[in-house]
């Protein structure tokens, strides 16, 4: 699996214009095709900082990527999205490790060893 990522700002003035994209053409364009596992779309939540935008799309190999990029109804639909953003920077990103905390691990109170301050 592999992670494409991308980040990006809106441009001044476009807010609106992005906003019907992403429920016009740009609405769920990633999982129209194979090989997408995944589409998480982030929003900063300190308005002025840039990038203003993060997705990151989970798929299954990188030629499902290529495939998908390839597409002229995508590309048609990236040169909208192109016209409404600025500061664009992509990543591909491969798993490094992940770890989680489990729920009892979460709910276990700390012991200290004897004789440690607190």
């Amino acid at each position: 699996m592999i992670t494409f990522e991308y980040r990006f700002d809106v441009l001044p003035g476009k807010l609106r214009d992005f906003e019907r994209y992403t429920k016009g053409p740009g609405r769920d364009i990633w999982l129209k095709f194979a090989g997408v596992r995944a589409v998480r779309v982030y929003k900063s939540m300190l308005g002025g900082s840039s990038p203003q935008r993060v997705v990151q799309v989970d798929l299954e190999s990188l030629a499902a990527l290529e495939k998908i990029l390839s597409d002229p109804g995508f590309r048609k639909v990236k040169g909208v999205f192109h016209g409404l953003v600025t500061h664009v920077t992509d990543s591909l990103l491969v798993p490094v490790s992940a770890k989680k905390r489990s729920e009892a691990t979460r709910l276990r109170p700390r012991v200290r060893p004897a004789g440690a301050r607190a």
